[in-house]
C-alpha cells in the first residue's frame, strides 16, 4: 500500500515505468560518460560507437524488462489463469522474448554496428534501474508501516 491508498502503485506496470524513468536518466549519464571516455581513451575511433552501444544496451534492457513486466501482468496476475497454463505460458513467452533478444544481439555484435563496452554498460544502465526501483519501493514500504 502507497501513501495515497492506491496497491496499484506497486504493479508490474507502474514499477516498469519507474525502471523505464530510471534507466533513461543512467543511459543519458552513461552516453555522455561513453563519449568524454570515447574522446580521451580511443581518439583515433570513429565518434559515435561506444555511446551508441550505451544507448542500444539501455534500449534493449528496457525492452527486455518491460516484455518481462507484461508477461507478469498477463499470464500470471489474470484472473482465472491455472497455475499450470500460466506456468507453460510463461514459459513459451519468455523463450521467444530471449530468442528475439538474442537474435538483435548477435546480429548487432556480429555485424559491429556498435561497440561492445558500450553496449555492456547500456544493459548495466538497465541492471542499476531495476535494482535503484527495488530499493526505492523498499523504502516507501518501510515508510508506509511506521
Amino acid at each position: 500500500m502507497t501513501a495515497d491508498g492506491h496497491p496499484a502503485a506497486h504493479s508490474a506496470a507502474a514499477i516498469a515505468m519507474g525502471v523505464m524513468k530510471k534507466a533513461a536518466l543512467l543511459t543519458v549519464i552513461g552516453t555522455i560518460a561513453a563519449a568524454a571516455l570515447q574522446m580521451t581513451a580511443w581518439p583515433g575511433m570513429a565518434p559515435w560507437p561506444v555511446p551508441a552501444g550505451v544507448l542500444f544496451g539501455g534500449l534493449i534492457g528496457v525492452v527486455n524488462f518491460r516484455w518481462l513486466a507484461y508477461a507478469i501482468e498477463r499470464v500470471y496476475l489474470r484472473k482465472g489463469a491455472s497455475s499450470f497454463l500460466a506456468n507453460v505460458a510463461a514459459a513459451v513467452v519468455n523463450v521467444l522474448k530471449l530468442s528475439a533478444i538474442f537474435i538483435v544481439l548477435f546480429i548487432v555484435i556480429k555485424n559491429h554496428l556498435v561497440h561492445i563496452v558500450g553496449l555492456v554498460a547500456g544493459l548495466t544502465c538497465c541492471f542499476v534501474a531495476i535494482l535503484w526501483q527495488g530499493f526505492d519501493l523498499m523504502t516507501e514500504l518501510k515508510e508506509d508501516r511506521k
